[in-house]
């Protein structure tokens, strides 16, 4: 049986439908119909491509299921609807088309599930809010197989790794890149834009609807701080100072969570030397890691929870000091997170990052923002907890090991924790030496 499909995109998004490029990017203003555009360009392929090999397996990447289900579920089943011996499973979230070929919806918070898996296309919808590692490390891995191809979607929020990816794309031929803003499509009125201008902010019209990168992600917490940084060149690649010790702050989950940032005070400079996270370590791995690393160290911020015991009968804090990481200092509980993230704000004005070994550090202080909740009478600003925030409360740590007077007398009173035998320093120079 032939079926017909009547496929009318917005004048707009014709040019993306008809592309040639394995990549693109589409930067595109609220209710312009980019994930409807992206829909029908899954599901022309998906019935038109041919290859050899096992069926076409085709991805939508919302940040989360809710948000993909929402989204996307609504307009694939409507415009499948009328094709005979398509199957919708609802619990997956996909369809299966007749001639074998699956489209299906995925999570970005729980991109892992992608791994190992083959894909003839992908469209990662929202990527600003998408962990930038789901990219790397699995989705473009998923496309190798069949010379897949990928579009990434969305509406600035911030110069991100969203933005980069937009920035790349304007200046590589392999590329398609599309900015679509209000003021041009011609898509939303202008009676309407008019009247949504007047109660919205002015940043926020500008972010959302004429497709400014220059205004953070809302309620981001270290952005702009990030972007005074990069345009001060203050992140860049620099040898770390051989004559200054290192500390060390933390955070703490799961293996693949726990999250470890490097730092030492160089004059009234603090450099973030390094950065260990997405790391499936043991506690004795993780110490030969960090000591491989040859940095001489002064002591480690560990957050409370390190002192909970663990099904093993043990806390991290004993596992790691049976693993011989020497000098742990347990950051007293805080009922409130804002001291320590506000002292931790106050370090950029004089911070160097590491471009290259803090990349990930980097794009997640970007990241990391609030949102609103009300109790009651009150809207308080509570900080969202997603990939990024692992990375911030690792940062926070070393703002409330600060507050709580932990690094008192640095300079004069660091000290080698480790046992008499491990350690190793010029006696001349007084000066630690790598490992």
């Amino acid at each position: 049986m032939k079926v017909t499909l009547d496929i009318r995109p917005r004048a707009a998004f014709r040019a993306y439908l008809e592309r040639v490029q394995r990549w693109a990017c589409l930067v595109v203003h609220r209710r312009a119909g980019k994930t409807y555009a992206c829909i029908q360009d899954l599901i022309f392929r998906a019935t038109t491509h041919k290859r050899k090999g096992p069926p076409l397996r085709y991805a939508y990447v919302g940040p989360t299921r809710d948000q993909a289900k929402d989204i996307a579920w609504p307009y694939l089943k409507r415009f499948l609807a009328p094709v005979p011996g398509v199957k919708v499973n609802e619990a997956d979230l996909s369809v299966t088309l007749p001639n074998g070929a699956m489209i299906r919806l995925y999570s970005g918070d729980s991109y892992e599930r992608m791994r190992g898996l083959y894909f003839d296309g992908v469209v990662i919808d929202e990527s600003a809010d998408i962990d930038p590692l789901a990219w790397t490390s699995v989705i473009r891995p998923t496309l190798s197989d069949y010379n897949g191809w990928a579009t990434f979607i969305g509406t600035p929020k911030g110069r991100n790794a969203f933005y980069r990816t937009h920035r790349h794309a304007c200046g590589d031929e392999a590329w398609y890149s599309l900015v679509l803003r209000a003021s041009e499509s011609g898509i939303i009125p202008q009676d309407e834009l008019d009247d949504i201008r007047k109660s919205t902010p002015d940043d926020i019209y500008r972010q959302e609807y004429e497709c400014d990168f220059s205004v953070g992600m809302p309620g981001a917490v270290y952005a702009r701080f990030i972007g005074e940084m990069m345009e001060e060149e203050r992140i860049k690649d620099f040898p770390w100072d051989r004559a200054q010790p290192v500390w060390t702050s933390w955070d703490l989950g799961s293996p693949k969570n726990t999250v470890c940032i490097y730092w030492q005070f160089v004059g009234r400079e603090i450099h973030i030397i390094d950065h260990d996270s997405d790391l499936e370590f043991s506690p004795v791995s993780r110490v030969a890691h960090m000591n491989g690393k040859g940095y001489p160290y002064a002591g480690h911020l560990f957050p409370h929870d390190a002192a909970a015991q663990e099904k093993s009968g043990k806390n991290f804090q004993q596992q790691m000091s049976e693993a011989e990481l020497y000098g742990i200092r347990i950051v007293p509980r805080c009922q409130d997170i804002w001291p320590g993230i506000n002292k931790a704000a106050e370090f950029f004005p004089r911070m160097l990052i590491h471009k290259t070994r803090c990349a990930r550090l980097v794009d997640a202080l970007e990241s990391y923002h609030t949102r609103h909740e009300r109790g009651g009478d009150h809207v308080t600003s509570v900080p969202v907890h997603d990939w990024s925030s692992h990375h911030a409360d690792a940062f926070r740590v070393m703002g409330e090991g600060m507050l709580n007077g932990m690094l008192k007398g640095h300079s004069e009173a660091i000290r080698d924790h480790r046992p008499q035998h491990l350690r190793q320093r010029t006696a001349s120079a007084g000066r630690y030496q790598p490992l």
